[in-house]
Order: structure tokens, then sequence, then C-alpha cells
């Protein structure tokens, strides 16, 4: 498939299958797939900064005026930290964890990285860019029928087609949480951004299990993700409850993997390495 893929729904273009997406355009996909969350904030502020305006003007209460001008102020600030912020994980800088991840785990030279992710290849090309020596098996894992419960992922999905624009990267897709992959034949295994969104209870357990088996004796695993704290909470907002929290990944890793490390990154993002038992 070689055109672009733009479903019907969306105005934001989709990728074009032989052509890298640019780091701007993720991040703009990463500013339009938080649209919905935008909205819900934005409501809050309205609902109580319109009232106060209104109070001010009419009732001649300077208070509620310049309490409405402040409220509309620190709205506009937090917006643009979070588009700010955003463009820090998703934009150009995003690179830069992803050279600290793989010197966490020591993975360099020519190796083969398997990208277990939920419909995003930015991963596999960050990864390719780190690692000039490397082949990136980029397995597509979201095994949801039909739409996403989460509206966000199932943009993501809808906006990327698997990539053909490099032949180190090869794209798969995983059936039921079962990769595509033979048993120890990756030197490391990498999870990014939405593996919070793989619900525990069996198929969490039932990937990362896919991982063991696939990566050789010694092999490595690298986890980078989004943490649960002030810092993104204020990137995100409210939404940012929903994902995995720093510890319970440090004890998920720890219970499957050897001399698991921990770093965090200027960006907001919690990075994880591990060595298989």
């Amino acid at each position: 498939m070689n055109k672009a893929h733009q479903p019907l729904t969306h105005w934001y273009p989709g990728t074009v299958a032989g052509v890298r997406p640019s780091a701007w355009w993720y991040w703009g996909r990463a500013v339009y797939v938080s649209r919905r969350d935008y909205w819900r904030i934005t409501k809050k502020f309205l609902a109580v900064g319109i009232p106060l305006g209104a109070i001010g003007v009419l009732l001649h209460y300077a208070w509620a005026f310049w309490a409405a001008v402040a409220l509309a102020g620190l709205g506009l600030v937090l917006l643009a930290y979070s588009l700010f912020g955003l463009y820090r994980m998703y934009g150009h800088p995003g690179v830069h964890y992803i050279r600290r991840l793989a010197d966490l785990g020591d993975v360099k030279g020519k190796v083969t990285v398997a990208d277990l992710h939920i419909g995003t290849y930015r991963h596999a090309f960050l990864l390719s860019d780190v690692l000039p020596e490397a082949t990136i098996q980029t397995v597509d894992c979201w095994n949801a029928e039909g739409e996403s419960p989460e509206e966000a992922v199932q943009d993501v999905r809808d906006l990327e087609l698997p990539p053909t624009s490099s032949l180190r990267i090869v794209a798969s897709k995983a059936d039921h949480f079962a990769v595509p992959l033979t048993d120890a034949s990756c030197d490391a295994v990498c999870f990014g951004f939405g593996t919070h969104e793989i619900p525990t209870g069996g198929a969490r357990e039932k990937l990362f299990g896919e991982a063991s088996r696939i990566l050789k004796p010694g092999g490595k695993v690298l986890l980078f993700e989004h943490g649960w704290d002030a810092h993104n909470y204020v990137i995100f907002g409210p939404v940012i409850h929903h994902v995995t929290k720093r510890q319970d990944w440090d004890k998920f890793l720890r219970e499957r993997f050897n001399d698991v490390k921990y770093a965090r990154s200027n960006q907001a993002v919690d990075l994880f390495a591990g060595t298989r038992r």
C-alpha cells in the first residue's frame, strides 16, 4: 500500500508507507490525538471563567473580572507548556531519551531489536537512528477487535501505516499477543509509549513473556513510558491517571528480568532496562 492513509473521520493527514514521517508530524499527531482532553480541560476553565468575567463586568466587581483574566492567563500558560512538553517527547528531542535508553541497556552495534508497540512506528525509526547498524523488527501488538475503547489509541492506529521506507525496519503483526519472531532471535526488545494501554491480568503478562522468549540469553529489555507524576500531569492533564506508575513498572520488570535499571529523562520520560533471565 503506497498511498496516504487518510480516514474520513480525521482531518490530520495520515502517513505514506514509503516515506518516513517527520518529527513535526509526530508532534502534530500527539497534539491531535490529545484534542479531546484539551477540550475537556478548556470547558472546565470556561465554566469558571465566564461566570467570573460576567460578574466582574455586569456587577462591577473588579476582583471577579481580574480573577477571570488570571484564570485565562493560567490556562494559556498551561496550554503552552503542554504543547512544549509534547514537542520534547514526540518532536526532535525524542531521540535523546532513546539514545539514553540504549546506553542504559548497553545495546549497541549490529544487533536485532524487537520494537513491540500498539500501532505507532515512531519508536522503530528512532531506534534505527540511535542504532545505525541494527535491524529493527517492529511488531504491532494491539489486539482489540474493532475500535479501541481508548479513542486516542484508535486515532494513532488510523493515522500511521507500517513503514516500507527502510530496509532495516521490518514490520509485522502479533496474533493475540503472540509475537511472530523465533525463540532467542533478538538481542533486545523495546517497549515504548502506549504499553500502558495493554491490559494487565493476561495480555500484558503474555506479551512480556513473549519478550523473554524471543530474547537471546543475556538479551536486554528496554522500556520508556510516561510517568504518573506532577510534571506529566501538567503536560497531559488528568488523563495521565490511567498510565502505569513508575513503581509498578519497576516491580513488574523485576519479577521477570534481572539487573533492572531506572533513569529519568529531562523530557519527563521514565526509562527502564533489564536483562533476560
